[in-house]
Protein backbone atom coordinates (compact mmCIF):
# COMPACT_ATOMS: atom_id res chain seq x y z
CA UNK A 1 0.00 0.00 0.00
CA UNK A 2 2.95 2.52 0.97
CA UNK A 3 4.55 1.66 -2.40
CA UNK A 4 1.28 2.02 -4.23
CA UNK A 5 0.83 5.98 -2.95
CA UNK A 6 4.09 6.62 -3.55
CA UNK A 7 4.24 5.58 -6.77
CA UNK A 8 0.44 7.83 -7.49
CA UNK A 9 2.14 10.53 -5.90
CA UNK A 10 5.31 10.36 -7.68
CA UNK A 11 3.97 9.90 -11.31
CA UNK A 12 1.70 12.91 -10.59
CA UNK A 13 4.30 15.40 -9.44
CA UNK A 14 6.36 14.16 -12.31
CA UNK A 15 3.50 14.88 -14.89
CA UNK A 16 2.75 17.85 -13.91
CA UNK A 17 6.40 18.62 -13.92
CA UNK A 18 6.89 17.35 -17.73
CA UNK A 19 2.84 19.28 -18.98
CA UNK A 20 2.70 22.39 -16.70
CA UNK A 21 6.02 23.72 -16.23
CA UNK A 22 9.05 25.43 -17.71
CA UNK A 23 10.96 22.06 -17.24
CA UNK A 24 13.70 23.48 -15.61
CA UNK A 25 15.56 22.16 -12.52
CA UNK A 26 18.36 23.41 -10.46
CA UNK A 27 21.66 21.87 -11.82
CA UNK A 28 22.79 22.00 -7.79
CA UNK A 29 19.97 20.12 -6.78
CA UNK A 30 20.29 17.63 -9.39
CA UNK A 31 23.84 17.24 -8.24
CA UNK A 32 22.95 16.77 -4.83
CA UNK A 33 20.52 13.71 -5.28
CA UNK A 34 22.61 12.04 -7.01
CA UNK A 35 25.23 12.21 -4.46
CA UNK A 36 22.45 11.37 -2.03
CA UNK A 37 21.73 8.22 -3.72
CA UNK A 38 25.43 7.75 -4.92
CA UNK A 39 26.42 6.92 -1.17
CA UNK A 40 23.65 4.87 -0.14
CA UNK A 41 24.97 2.61 -2.67
CA UNK A 42 28.10 2.59 -1.69
CA UNK A 43 27.07 2.43 2.01
CA UNK A 44 24.84 -1.10 0.61
CA UNK A 45 28.18 -2.94 -0.90
CA UNK A 46 30.16 -2.02 1.81
CA UNK A 47 27.34 -3.66 4.16
CA UNK A 48 26.83 -6.61 1.30
CA UNK A 49 30.84 -7.58 2.17
CA UNK A 50 30.58 -7.51 5.70
CA UNK A 51 27.33 -7.79 7.40
CA UNK A 52 24.85 -8.81 4.40
CA UNK A 53 21.91 -6.46 3.63
CA UNK A 54 18.29 -6.44 3.15
CA UNK A 55 17.92 -6.46 -0.30
CA UNK A 56 14.72 -4.05 -0.17
CA UNK A 57 17.58 -1.51 0.44
CA UNK A 58 17.88 -1.13 -3.05
CA UNK A 59 14.24 0.00 -3.61
CA UNK A 60 14.81 2.44 -0.44
CA UNK A 61 17.17 3.57 -2.61
CA UNK A 62 15.65 4.11 -5.54
CA UNK A 63 12.88 5.93 -3.60
CA UNK A 64 14.55 8.10 -1.70
CA UNK A 65 16.33 9.15 -5.30
CA UNK A 66 12.81 10.19 -6.51
CA UNK A 67 11.92 11.63 -3.52
CA UNK A 68 14.64 14.00 -3.94
CA UNK A 69 13.32 14.82 -7.39
CA UNK A 70 9.67 15.95 -7.03
CA UNK A 71 10.27 17.18 -3.57
CA UNK A 72 13.37 18.88 -4.22
CA UNK A 73 14.81 19.06 -7.53
CA UNK A 74 11.47 19.94 -9.56
CA UNK A 75 10.37 22.59 -7.04
CA UNK A 76 13.95 24.60 -7.21
CA UNK A 77 12.73 26.79 -10.10
CA UNK A 78 9.09 26.55 -9.03
CA UNK A 79 7.61 28.96 -6.70
CA UNK A 80 4.02 30.14 -5.00
CA UNK A 81 2.34 33.11 -3.33
CA UNK A 82 0.85 33.73 -0.29
CA UNK A 83 -2.46 32.57 -1.77
CA UNK A 84 -1.32 29.03 -2.77
CA UNK A 85 1.13 29.15 0.50
CA UNK A 86 -1.96 29.53 2.78
CA UNK A 87 -3.92 27.32 1.16
CA UNK A 88 -1.80 24.52 1.44
CA UNK A 89 -1.41 25.36 5.20
CA UNK A 90 -5.59 25.59 5.36
CA UNK A 91 -4.95 21.92 3.71
CA UNK A 92 -2.70 20.51 6.69
CA UNK A 93 -5.36 22.23 9.07
CA UNK A 94 -8.39 20.60 7.36
CA UNK A 95 -6.55 17.47 7.90
CA UNK A 96 -5.88 17.76 11.33
CA UNK A 97 -9.43 18.92 12.09
CA UNK A 98 -10.61 16.17 10.78
CA UNK A 99 -8.58 13.46 12.07
CA UNK A 100 -9.16 15.25 15.20
CA UNK A 101 -13.20 15.52 15.42
CA UNK A 102 -12.74 11.35 14.49
CA UNK A 103 -10.71 10.66 17.32
CA UNK A 104 -12.67 12.77 19.98
CA UNK A 105 -16.24 10.72 18.30
CA UNK A 106 -14.30 7.59 18.57
CA UNK A 107 -13.27 7.54 21.53
CA UNK A 108 -15.54 10.32 23.37
CA UNK A 109 -16.18 8.51 26.91
CA UNK A 110 -12.71 7.32 26.71
CA UNK A 111 -11.15 10.59 26.20
CA UNK A 112 -13.01 12.29 28.83
CA UNK A 113 -12.46 9.74 31.54
CA UNK A 114 -8.64 10.01 31.23
CA UNK A 115 -7.75 11.33 34.14
CA UNK A 116 -8.37 8.14 35.91
CA UNK A 117 -6.02 6.17 34.02
CA UNK A 118 -2.94 4.40 35.75
CA UNK A 119 -0.94 3.35 32.61
CA UNK A 120 0.13 5.61 29.74
CA UNK A 121 0.41 2.80 27.43
CA UNK A 122 -2.97 1.93 28.04
CA UNK A 123 -4.81 4.07 26.08
CA UNK A 124 -4.18 4.61 22.49
CA UNK A 125 -5.77 7.69 21.11
CA UNK A 126 -5.15 7.82 17.10
CA UNK A 127 -8.14 8.53 15.02
CA UNK A 128 -7.43 6.65 12.00
CA UNK A 129 -3.94 6.69 11.94
CA UNK A 130 -1.91 3.00 13.00
CA UNK A 131 -0.58 4.61 16.09
CA UNK A 132 -0.83 7.56 18.53
CA UNK A 133 2.72 9.04 17.27
CA UNK A 134 1.91 9.11 13.74
CA UNK A 135 -1.54 11.50 14.83
CA UNK A 136 0.27 13.61 17.60
CA UNK A 137 2.88 13.98 14.49
CA UNK A 138 -0.17 15.76 12.51
CA UNK A 139 -1.46 17.48 15.22
CA UNK A 140 2.18 19.01 15.39
CA UNK A 141 1.61 20.22 11.94
CA UNK A 142 -1.65 20.95 12.02
CA UNK A 143 -0.80 23.17 15.14
CA UNK A 144 1.71 24.91 13.13
CA UNK A 145 -0.41 25.77 10.16
CA UNK A 146 -3.12 26.75 12.06
CA UNK A 147 -0.42 29.61 13.73
CA UNK A 148 0.40 30.50 10.23
CA UNK A 149 -3.30 31.24 9.25
CA UNK A 150 -3.72 32.70 13.12
CA UNK A 151 -0.97 35.28 12.57
CA UNK A 152 -2.76 36.52 9.35
CA UNK A 153 -6.05 36.15 9.45
CA UNK A 154 -7.15 36.02 13.44
CA UNK A 155 -10.12 33.94 12.48
CA UNK A 156 -12.38 32.69 15.32
CA UNK A 157 -12.20 29.32 13.81
CA UNK A 158 -8.26 29.19 14.11
CA UNK A 159 -9.21 29.58 17.66
CA UNK A 160 -11.24 26.80 17.73
CA UNK A 161 -8.64 24.57 15.74
CA UNK A 162 -6.39 25.41 18.32
CA UNK A 163 -8.96 24.49 21.45
CA UNK A 164 -10.10 20.83 19.82
CA UNK A 165 -5.70 20.20 18.76
CA UNK A 166 -4.93 21.14 22.01
CA UNK A 167 -7.87 18.51 22.96
CA UNK A 168 -6.29 15.33 21.00
CA UNK A 169 -2.34 16.62 21.65
CA UNK A 170 -2.87 15.86 25.16
CA UNK A 171 -5.19 12.50 24.87
CA UNK A 172 -1.88 11.03 22.91
CA UNK A 173 -0.13 11.59 25.96
CA UNK A 174 2.58 11.82 23.80
CA UNK A 175 5.10 14.05 25.78
CA UNK A 176 7.53 14.38 22.85
CA UNK A 177 4.93 16.14 20.73
CA UNK A 178 3.51 18.19 24.03
CA UNK A 179 7.17 19.64 24.83
CA UNK A 180 7.80 20.44 21.38
CA UNK A 181 4.42 22.62 21.15
CA UNK A 182 5.25 24.55 23.91
CA UNK A 183 9.04 24.96 22.64
CA UNK A 184 7.67 26.12 19.54
CA UNK A 185 5.33 29.16 21.41
CA UNK A 186 8.05 29.83 23.71
CA UNK A 187 10.29 30.22 21.12
CA UNK A 188 7.48 32.24 18.68
CA UNK A 189 6.57 34.89 21.28
CA UNK A 190 10.18 35.57 22.51
CA UNK A 191 10.95 36.30 18.92
CA UNK A 192 7.85 37.86 18.27
CA UNK A 193 7.76 39.97 21.69
CA UNK A 194 11.75 40.55 21.68
CA UNK A 195 11.39 44.53 22.30
CA UNK A 196 7.78 44.65 23.70
CA UNK A 197 8.43 44.55 27.58
CA UNK A 198 4.54 44.56 28.57
CA UNK A 199 3.78 41.75 26.51
CA UNK A 200 7.22 39.64 27.50
CA UNK A 201 5.61 40.45 31.45
CA UNK A 202 2.07 39.65 30.64
CA UNK A 203 3.33 36.10 29.19
CA UNK A 204 5.55 35.39 32.17
CA UNK A 205 2.92 36.04 34.51
CA UNK A 206 0.46 33.98 32.55
CA UNK A 207 2.80 30.65 32.52
CA UNK A 208 3.66 31.25 35.90
CA UNK A 209 0.20 31.37 37.24
CA UNK A 210 -1.18 28.49 34.90
CA UNK A 211 1.68 26.49 36.60
CA UNK A 212 0.50 27.74 40.42
CA UNK A 213 -2.83 26.11 39.42
CA UNK A 214 -1.83 23.24 38.22
CA UNK A 215 0.29 22.62 40.85
CA UNK A 216 -2.46 23.13 43.85
CA UNK A 217 -4.90 20.77 41.58
CA UNK A 218 -3.19 17.49 43.48
CA UNK A 219 -5.43 15.39 40.56
CA UNK A 220 -4.12 17.26 37.41
CA UNK A 221 -0.24 17.49 38.47
CA UNK A 222 0.20 13.68 39.23
CA UNK A 223 -1.49 13.25 36.22
CA UNK A 224 1.03 15.22 34.44
CA UNK A 225 3.86 13.65 35.99
CA UNK A 226 3.29 10.34 35.72
CA UNK A 227 0.99 10.23 32.78
CA UNK A 228 2.81 12.69 30.70
CA UNK A 229 6.32 13.39 31.84
CA UNK A 230 6.55 10.17 32.80
CA UNK A 231 9.55 10.19 34.95
CA UNK A 232 9.37 6.48 36.20
CA UNK A 233 9.58 5.38 33.10
CA UNK A 234 12.90 7.57 31.72
CA UNK A 235 13.42 7.34 28.28
CA UNK A 236 11.17 4.24 27.87
CA UNK A 237 14.23 2.07 26.74
CA UNK A 238 15.30 4.34 23.82
CA UNK A 239 19.23 4.79 26.15
CA UNK A 240 19.34 0.78 25.72
CA UNK A 241 18.29 1.48 21.70
CA UNK A 242 20.88 4.53 21.35
CA UNK A 243 23.58 2.62 23.17
CA UNK A 244 22.87 -0.39 20.75
CA UNK A 245 23.00 1.79 17.51
CA UNK A 246 26.32 3.00 19.18
CA UNK A 247 28.23 -0.51 19.25
CA UNK A 248 26.65 -1.25 15.52
CA UNK A 249 28.43 1.32 14.59
CA UNK A 250 31.54 0.71 16.50
CA UNK A 251 31.43 -3.04 14.82
CA UNK A 252 30.82 -1.62 11.33
CA UNK A 253 31.38 1.76 9.87
CA UNK A 254 30.73 5.10 11.34
CA UNK A 255 31.78 6.95 8.10
CA UNK A 256 28.63 4.86 5.42
CA UNK A 257 26.45 3.09 8.02
CA UNK A 258 25.00 -0.06 7.31
CA UNK A 259 21.36 0.64 5.62
CA UNK A 260 18.55 1.67 6.98
CA UNK A 261 16.44 -1.28 6.23
CA UNK A 262 19.40 -3.76 7.52
CA UNK A 263 19.30 -1.59 10.54
CA UNK A 264 16.01 -2.44 11.30
CA UNK A 265 16.63 -6.28 10.55
CA UNK A 266 19.64 -6.08 13.14
CA UNK A 267 16.90 -4.60 15.60
CA UNK A 268 14.67 -7.22 15.05
CA UNK A 269 17.41 -10.28 15.13
CA UNK A 270 18.25 -8.78 18.85
CA UNK A 271 14.24 -9.35 20.20
CA UNK A 272 13.74 -5.27 20.08
CA UNK A 273 9.64 -4.98 18.81
CA UNK A 274 10.35 -1.75 17.11
CA UNK A 275 10.80 -0.39 13.74
CA UNK A 276 13.35 2.45 14.46
CA UNK A 277 15.51 3.67 16.73
CA UNK A 278 13.37 7.09 17.93
CA UNK A 279 15.82 9.40 16.95
CA UNK A 280 16.76 10.84 13.79
CA UNK A 281 20.12 11.89 14.10
CA UNK A 282 20.97 7.89 15.40
CA UNK A 283 18.97 6.60 12.42
CA UNK A 284 20.74 8.46 9.90
CA UNK A 285 24.27 7.72 11.56
CA UNK A 286 23.35 3.61 11.43
CA UNK A 287 21.91 3.64 8.10
CA UNK A 288 23.89 6.21 6.28
CA UNK A 289 26.80 7.04 8.68
CA UNK A 290 28.41 10.36 8.97
CA UNK A 291 28.33 11.06 5.33
CA UNK A 292 24.37 10.67 5.49
CA UNK A 293 24.01 12.85 8.47
CA UNK A 294 26.53 15.63 6.80
CA UNK A 295 23.84 15.36 3.83
CA UNK A 296 20.73 16.27 5.45
CA UNK A 297 22.23 19.10 7.54
CA UNK A 298 23.07 20.46 4.36
CA UNK A 299 19.20 20.59 3.19
CA UNK A 300 18.40 22.02 7.22
CA UNK A 301 21.15 24.90 6.20
CA UNK A 302 19.61 24.95 2.41
CA UNK A 303 15.83 25.10 4.87
CA UNK A 304 17.27 28.05 6.93
CA UNK A 305 18.20 29.98 4.10
CA UNK A 306 15.14 29.94 2.42
CA UNK A 307 13.10 30.75 5.98
CA UNK A 308 15.55 33.37 5.90
CA UNK A 309 14.70 34.57 2.86
CA UNK A 310 10.88 34.32 3.51
CA UNK A 311 11.37 36.37 6.70
CA UNK A 312 12.74 39.33 5.06
CA UNK A 313 10.01 39.37 2.87
CA UNK A 314 7.14 38.23 4.76
CA UNK A 315 8.17 38.77 8.37
CA UNK A 316 5.62 36.74 10.55
CA UNK A 317 5.84 34.14 8.19
CA UNK A 318 9.43 33.77 8.38
CA UNK A 319 9.43 33.95 12.54
CA UNK A 320 6.76 31.39 12.41
CA UNK A 321 8.79 29.00 10.33
CA UNK A 322 12.08 29.47 12.33
CA UNK A 323 10.11 28.39 15.64
CA UNK A 324 8.81 25.91 14.00
CA UNK A 325 11.76 24.21 12.43
CA UNK A 326 14.07 24.48 15.72
CA UNK A 327 10.88 22.61 17.34
CA UNK A 328 11.40 20.11 14.81
CA UNK A 329 14.89 19.77 15.35
CA UNK A 330 14.62 18.67 18.96
CA UNK A 331 11.83 16.40 18.27
CA UNK A 332 14.43 14.62 16.13
CA UNK A 333 16.38 13.72 19.20
CA UNK A 334 13.96 11.50 20.79
CA UNK A 335 12.19 10.44 17.68
CA UNK A 336 12.20 9.07 14.29
CA UNK A 337 12.02 11.60 11.57
CA UNK A 338 12.55 10.85 7.92
CA UNK A 339 13.13 12.94 4.87
CA UNK A 340 12.85 11.96 1.16
CA UNK A 341 11.63 8.40 2.13
CA UNK A 342 8.48 6.92 0.64
CA UNK A 343 6.66 6.29 3.67
CA UNK A 344 3.56 8.90 5.21
CA UNK A 345 6.51 10.73 7.51
CA UNK A 346 8.68 10.93 5.20
CA UNK A 347 6.66 12.45 2.73
CA UNK A 348 4.88 14.45 5.00
CA UNK A 349 7.90 16.12 7.02
CA UNK A 350 9.73 16.53 3.72
CA UNK A 351 6.65 18.93 2.40
CA UNK A 352 5.86 20.59 4.93
CA UNK A 353 9.80 21.36 5.97
CA UNK A 354 11.50 21.15 2.75
CA UNK A 355 9.25 21.26 -0.23
CA UNK A 356 6.95 24.53 0.76
CA UNK A 357 8.98 27.06 2.00
CA UNK A 358 11.27 26.58 -0.68
CA UNK A 359 8.29 26.91 -3.36
CA UNK A 360 7.35 29.95 -1.50
CA UNK A 361 11.41 31.64 -0.88
CA UNK A 362 11.30 31.21 -4.73
CA UNK A 363 8.49 34.05 -4.75
CA UNK A 364 11.02 36.27 -3.36
CA UNK A 365 13.99 35.01 -5.86
CA UNK A 366 12.71 34.87 -8.88
CA UNK A 367 9.03 36.05 -8.43
CA UNK A 368 9.06 39.28 -7.05
CA UNK A 369 6.33 39.95 -4.34
CA UNK A 370 3.11 40.75 -5.97
CA UNK A 371 -0.64 41.98 -4.14
CA UNK A 372 -1.31 38.29 -2.91
CA UNK A 373 1.95 38.10 -1.75
CA UNK A 374 1.50 40.69 0.47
Amino acid sequence: MVGIVFLIQSVYILSYFFTSTSKIISIKSLIFALIFTIFQLITIFSSSLTIGINYIEIINIFARFISVLIFLCIPSKLLINKLGFTKFMKLIVYLGLVASLYNILANFSEMFNILNINNPYAVNFSSFYLNRNSFAQLLFMATIANTFLYTNERTKFNLICYFIFSINIFATLSRTVIACVLIFFSILLIIHFRKEIKAQNFILTLIISLVIIIRSNQEVSSFITNMIIRKDYGTSGRLVLWNFAFEILNKTNWVLGIGYISSVDIIKRMGYSLNEFHSFYIETLVGGGIIDLFLHILIFIFCFKNVKIIYYNDNITGIVYFAAYISFLLYGLVESVSFFTMGYVGTLFTIFIVTIPLLYSNSFKYGGCNDKCK
